[in-house]
């Protein structure tokens, strides 16, 4: 069992290092150099396609992570009494901080973004919703880096 559960645990690592490196590189390295070389007509069709790729890849890692965050607890099963200390409450705000990220994840994949993309807001509409999926993709970012320092709470735990 130990090679079954590496390659869970690997399988785990690689899906977050997926969407969590793909968003923050998006955020940090495409956005601006999109920003700085295109016009916002050319700009807005790369995020088109841009989002259409990423939301893939997120529906993917997303279920990776479930089903291997679902396989490690059950391992934990024997022994329920680590679910009441420490382990227990780190674990307790990752799975929140998961939840919250999701949730925002969500609202700029099925709203913000298909509305920033497919025209029609007037342009003082269009920027405070750029605004507003700007700061809560900060937020979401901060969110990402939170879950990523519990799992290496969890991971170096004594229990």
């Amino acid at each position: 069992m130990p090679w079954l559960d590496a390659t869970v645990h690997w399988l785990h690592l690689m899906a977050a290092i997926l969407w969590v490196g793909g968003t923050l590189f998006t955020s940090l390295a495409i956005h601006p150099v999109l920003r700085a070389q295109l016009g916002e007509k050319e700009r807005l069709a790369v995020y088109e396609a841009l989002g259409r790729r990423l939301n893939a890849v997120q529906w993917w890692t997303w279920g990776v992570l479930l089903a291997t965050g679902l396989w490690k607890l059950w391992g934990l099963r024997s022994t329920p009494e680590v679910f009441l200390g420490p382990f227990g409450r780190i674990l307790a705000v990752k799975l929140t901080l998961v939840a919250a990220m999701v949730a925002l994840s969500l609202i700029h994949s099925l709203s913000w973004g298909p509305a920033l993309t497919r025209g029609g807001l007037s342009a003082a509409a269009r920027a405070a919703l750029a605004r507003r999926a700007a700061f809560w993709g900060k937020i979401n970012a901060a969110l990402m880096l939170a879950i990523v320092f519990c799992a290496a709470l969890l991971r170096f735990n004594p229990w």
